[in-house]
């Protein structure tokens, strides 16, 4: 009798393995389908040619700054960015590989970075880029669940990484495109080619609109001669591409609190614009938001340390540049 009862027992463990089984089968594959059928939909950078204009804003020491932006798109081997402000001037083009990049300063300001953030997309492998949303080779999506984001009806994957570090991607239930949250509000999808992007793109903290696209125009367009593509005098290059794959944080040394600091009860953020090379180490820091000289000095002395999988373009490791911050609490 209790080996029948046994015997039942693991019949009865191995049905109730084997349905749940299914459903994370299920659940993964519908995951997954959601995620690239929303990126496909999205991928303006799978038309041929396309141009984008837009206004730009920025915070500038709590005062709006307006400027303008530029895209134009030939195919991966071949487009042109400009970024412009008062006093500030930035043009990037792609040439089959390789990135020549000008600006009137020779580092990434911190709103600029925001901005660019903003925009979704770009040649610094961002982790939060629209493109590079579906899930990498090492991790897994551990379900999909419905819920709100700004009051919109969304269906959310959960993915998560071998070392169990866990992210959401989220798609708009009656558009089928990506939702970005926390730092993000985009809205009002227009379409181009068989494309859909958002019209208004923002990266916003603490309730607060630090930098905001508004696409004044996007269309596409017949193939845009080569003179347009001609790098500007001065200009640097690197290998590089559009929306290379993410670079990603696999080692992470917390800064040391600076004692002073620590006894005054100075809190705060701190930004570092660094170079992450293809050998995934940060060099070349510039502290482009700072805090105190002991705790600036400290986020430097901290982020050094820190180590990457670089960014990739078609496999090939590359260098990019970003801001990292680090965040200083004693809560």
């Amino acid at each position: 009798m209790i080996i029948m009862k046994l015997h039942l027992s693991a019949v009865v463990f191995l049905l109730v393995c084997s349905v749940f089984g299914i459903v994370s089968n299920n659940q993964s594959q519908e995951g997954k389908d959601l995620i690239e059928k929303a990126a496909e939909k999205m991928s303006i950078f799978a038309l041929p040619y396309f141009e984008m204009k837009g206004n730009v804003r920025i915070d500038n020491q709590g005062k709006p700054l307006d400027g303008t932006y530029l895209l134009l798109w030939n195919g991966p081997d071949q487009w042109r960015e400009e970024i412009n402000f008062p006093g500030y001037t930035e043009i990037q083009l792609g040439s089959k590989g390789i990135v020549f990049l000008k600006r009137n300063v020779d580092f990434m300001p911190l709103r600029i970075n925001q901005l660019r953030t903003a925009l979704g997309y770009g040649t610094a492998g961002n982790s939060v880029s629209m493109m590079s949303l579906t899930p990498r080779s090492d991790e897994t999506i551990k379900r999909v669940k419905d819920r709100k984001v700004n009051g919109t009806k969304v269906k959310c994957a959960e993915i998560a990484d071998q070392d169990k570090h866990t992210r959401e991607v989220c798609v708009d239930a009656s558009t089928g495109t990506l939702v970005r949250e926390g730092a993000f509000l985009d809205k009002d999808m227009m379409p181009v080619g068989r494309k859909l992007f958002p019209r208004f793109l923002s990266y916003v903290q603490g309730g607060k609109p630090l930098a905001e696209v508004q696409v004044a125009e996007l269309k596409t367009t017949e193939q845009f001669p080569s003179a347009a593509f001609v790098p500007p005098a001065g200009s640097l290059s690197r290998p590089g591409c559009m929306n290379p794959s993410p670079f990603r944080l696999v080692h992470k040394v917390s800064p040391q609190y600076p004692e002073e600091e620590r006894r005054s009860h100075v809190e705060g953020t701190v930004a570092v614009y660094t170079w992450i090379g293809v050998d995934g180490k940060p060099r070349d820091f510039r502290i482009v938001s700072g805090v105190t000289p002991g705790l600036n000095a400290a986020s430097i002395d901290g982020v050094q340390q820190w180590r990457y999988d670089p960014a990739t373009c078609n496999g090939t490791p590359v260098e990019v540049e970003t801001v990292l911050t680090v965040n200083y609490s004693l809560r």
